[in-house]
């Protein structure tokens, strides 16, 4: 019974978390490595995860996964510039970790939208992770929500501006 379980929530999410692990770390390979660590601590932890917070619990564990990786990833960038000798290497090295700080930064700066967002709308806030995160069209969203296109359109496009008006330059310039 467990394993039918299992097997259904991977066939049904794996997906979802490969495509937001790719989305943060841009690596395929990372991408499916941390898919399966997140299903295996699923896997191990089911009898405690209710079935309706399945999707919720996963996409968490995928953002702790991410966090990990890149932590893991910054020691090991941070081991290379202090044994690094060539002056082409410490500029590539020093050019990696400016972009995992400038990814980083866009990860909190996402974070605080996506929590003023939800406090502001919650509809806006639904749209917005149905769409950036899980990568649903609006076809799919209305179809989701059973509300019609234009609607969703239209709430996108007040969250958007909410967005620009609240953020300002610090989102025009991260987008």
């Amino acid at each position: 019974m467990k394993n039918k379980r299992f097997e259904e929530y991977f066939r049904e999410y794996k997906d979802l978390i490969i495509r937001q692990v790719m989305d943060k770390t841009g690596d395929y390979q990372a991408a499916q490595e941390i898919c399966q660590q997140v299903f295996f601590k699923l896997y191990l932890n089911m009898d405690r995860v209710h079935p309706e917070m399945v999707k919720a619990w996963l996409m968490r564990c995928a953002k702790h996964a991410i966090s990990d990786y890149f932590r893991k990833k910054k020691l090991k960038n941070e081991f290379f510039v202090e044994t690094s000798v060539s002056d082409e290497g410490n500029l590539l090295i020093e050019e990696s970790v400016e972009i995992y700080e400038e990814k980083r930064e866009t990860e909190e700066l996402t974070g605080r939208i996506l929590k003023e967002v939800r406090e502001a709308n919650e509809k806006w806030y639904e749209i917005l992770v149905l769409s950036c995160i899980e990568g649903m069209s609006y076809s799919e969203m209305a179809k989701k929500l059973n509300v019609p296109a234009g609607v969703l359109r239209a709430r996108m496009y007040r969250a958007r501006m909410f967005i620009r008006d609240r953020f300002g330059d610090e989102y025009l310039n991260n987008d």
